[in-house]
């Protein structure tokens, strides 16, 4: 069931009535409860249970560690084991198999039993980093545990964003599953404008572009100039795509109560690779930061190791695990670790996370430097295969035919044409108030469009394969 659904519209409409009457919060976290598990279970069934049973150990394991400090490492090993575990299988069965047959028949041996292919759980990655978090925390001592089983499966299974996240900490979401909630008239005007611009980016935006995009990226052997410009198609693409998954599940979490984290801040006016990631997929950027780099560099700094080393591994391993979380494929593994050798190199001219341009020129060329490798590198992540890139590449052809120019100025034409309202979004943030009238005009005309686009077979989000 995705958001820009009519199954979605009118599970939303039955679960939001039911939810406003019930008032008590207990019996508001039921509703929730068990609406996230028929969102969940919408398609598959099954992984409800497995949602279930993994949420129901990492309760016990979480409470296991605060009333048994002498074996907290073990509840937390044990929880390793079992998200990293299920995560594994899932994401990377169907990867991994595939290159052992293919190298046990290399050998003369015949393995095909393993080539059975492996459904990924949607929102498997988002809500396993969630649940990783809180026994980390709680293991720290940064975090109580809750006693409450009802509270602490809410907090996982939160339907709007345990698709594809936002990943909210613990210590964000459990304070307000635990509060009271009532309705205000609040709740609806800070959640209109996200719904307007959660459709209106993905439907009349990123599923657009999408066509143009995949045409080019299934063609068996594209000009270089036309594999850039679909690249930036593609950069287009995923922001509008996945900002508006971002959009919509705040919205429908503020429609219930709750303000969730924004995951998205203009990362295409980042200046250096760090700032990127600090504007990208935030939530997903600050659990790599807290739980992965932060905690090696640390381990770098107490081992007293040469500071190349605690300047370069924790930033290449950080990306590496980045790319490897993005999905089972060499695409993302390079991709991830072209951000983290890019991290090591900027921080060695220094122009680490602190760095400011001196003035505005500096400022533009680092604009330009920095947009230009995220094009170039969502080229790979988008890429089918390693080796259809490289065969793109050593053919040496950049422009090609006329053909192939035209629909390189076709796929230019159409990502400035839908790329355009987002620029003047932002520009009118910048300088108008919110309450502006050309506010309301662009929403007017966002919805207006969003209604000639919008069909009953729209897509899912990009970020629900990962």
């Amino acid at each position: 069931m995705i958001f820009t659904s009519y199954d979605f519209l009118i599970f939303f409409v039955v679960v939001f009535s039911l939810y406003w009457l019930a008032r008590r919060r207990q019996w508001q976290n039921i509703l929730l409860l068990v609406a996230s598990y028929i969102f969940y279970a919408w398609v598959h069934p099954w992984y409800a249970l497995m949602l279930g049973l993994s949420t129901l150990a990492d309760y016990g394991l979480a409470l296991g560690v605060v009333r048994n400090q002498s074996r907290a490492r073990l509840f937390l090993t044990l929880s390793l084991i079992l998200n990293l575990g299920l995560l594994g299988f899932f994401k990377y069965y169907n990867f991994f198999s595939e290159g052992l047959v293919a190298a046990l028949t290399d050998i003369g041996i015949q393995a095909d039993a393993l080539l059975v292919r492996i459904l990924l759980p949607a929102g498997l990655s988002f809500f396993t980093l969630k649940k990783l978090g809180y026994l980390i925390d709680v293991s720290r001592g940064d975090l109580e545990p809750t006693r409450s089983l009802l509270d602490f499966s809410l907090f996982v299974a939160f339907f709007p964003q345990i698709n594809a996240g936002p990943i909210d900490r613990a210590q964000k979401l459990l304070p307000q599953i635990q509060s009271d909630r009532v309705w205000k008239a609040e709740n609806f005007y800070s959640a209109w404008p996200l719904i307007v611009m959660g459709f209106f980016k993905k439907v009349v935006i990123a599923d657009t572009i999408r066509v143009v995009v995949d045409r080019v990226f299934s063609l068996k052997e594209p000009t270089i100039a036309l594999l850039l410009a679909a690249s930036l198609g593609f950069a287009l693409q995923i922001l509008a795509d996945f900002s508006a998954y971002t959009d919509l599940a705040r919205a429908i979490a503020r429609l219930f109560g709750f303000d969730t984290s924004e995951n998205f801040r203009s990362p295409y006016l980042a200046l250096t690779p760090t700032d990127f990631w600090n504007r990208w997929h935030i939530t997903l950027s600050t659990w790599l930061r807290d739980y992965i780099f932060f905690p090696l560099r640390r381990a770098f700094l107490r081992a007293h190791t040469p500071r190349w080393l605690t300047d370069s591994i924790p930033p290449l391993v950080t990306m590496f695990v980045s790319g490897l979380w993005h999905g089972a494929g060499w695409t993302f593994v390079v991709w991830g670790l072209a951000y983290g050798v890019l991290i090591v190199l900027y921080q060695a001219i220094g122009m680490g996370g602190a760095w400011k341009p001196a003035h505005k020129l500096s400022g533009f060329a680092a604009w330009l430097v920095m947009f230009a490798f995220i094009v170039i590198t969502f080229a790979i992540f988008r890429a089918p295969t390693l080796e259809w890139l490289f065969t793109v590449l050593a053919s040496g052809s950049i422009f090609g035919s006329l053909d192939f120019q035209a629909v390189t100025v076709v796929t230019l034409s159409m990502t400035a044409f839908y790329a355009a309202p987002l620029v003047v979004k932002m520009l009118m943030d910048r300088t108008l108030r919110a309450d502006s009238f050309w506010h309301d005009l662009y929403y007017v005309t966002a919805t207006v469009a969003m209604l000639a686009y919008l069909n009953s077979s729209s897509p899912d989000f990009i970020y629900f394969q990962f």
